[in-house]
């Protein structure tokens, strides 16, 4: 019974702190400076966020998962009330597409932070596959696609951020190259796929629709 309350009142911690931090993602696009402005309506800084909240609330595999579906959700809502409370619309509730991408993506990112803390050593250093290709994918993207509307610098920041993840793991969990070997290979595998995917998004979104 414990357990169970622990983790309603995890999985509220998650919550309201999705909420709060995609509301603060709005005026930070404007008063964050200028080559770190881009962490607030990027997905390698919503992923950045989701995780820590998932990582300090301690949930276990299956509730992180639900968690990191939910959380991505509410911080596109906490973005949209404040967006709207400073006059800028963004569209209808729960129906904006990073709504449908957090769907999706939130529970690989949840059930990846809590392997992070309670997976086997495998399990671990697989772990980092997801949030480190999204951090290079993105940073690859913006390089290769928004550099000329974006500072370069909080790009280059991403993919350092990805490797130093990755690498830190790494070292922590000694892997056999069984498993180092494939998770390094995904990364970059799933980084190309990301810059790919996240290239044709208006494309790939109006032809699921």
């Amino acid at each position: 019974m414990r357990g169970r309350f622990y983790s309603a009142g995890a999985f509220l911690f998650v919550m309201l702190s999705a909420l709060v931090l995609g509301g603060l993602t709005s005026p930070a696009q404007q008063y964050l400076p200028e080559f770190m402005n881009s962490f607030a309506n990027s997905c390698s800084g919503w992923v950045l966020l989701v995780s820590l909240v998932i990582w300090f609330s301690r949930l276990r595999p299956l509730p992180a998962s639900a968690a990191g579906a939910a959380a991505f959700v509410l911080m596109v809502e906490g973005y949209r009330i404040v967006s709207q409370w400073r006059g800028f619309y963004y569209g209808e509730p729960f129906q904006d597409r990073f709504t449908v991408i957090g769907v999706a993506v939130g529970p690989i990112i949840g059930l990846s932070i809590a392997l992070l803390r309670y997976g086997t050593r495998a399990w671990r250093t697989l772990a980092v596959i997801p949030v480190s290709t999204v951090l290079l994918g993105e940073g690859i993207y913006g390089l290769t696609v928004i550099s000329e509307t974006t500072s370069p610098i909080f790009w280059w920041l991403m993919i350092a951020a990805a490797a130093t993840f990755s690498l830190l793991v790494f070292w922590r969990q000694r892997p056999a190259p069984k498993i180092a070997v494939p998770a390094v290979l995904l990364i970059m595998l799933g980084a190309g796929t990301f810059w790919w995917a996240y290239s044709n998004l208006d494309q790939l979104l109006a032809s699921g629709s």
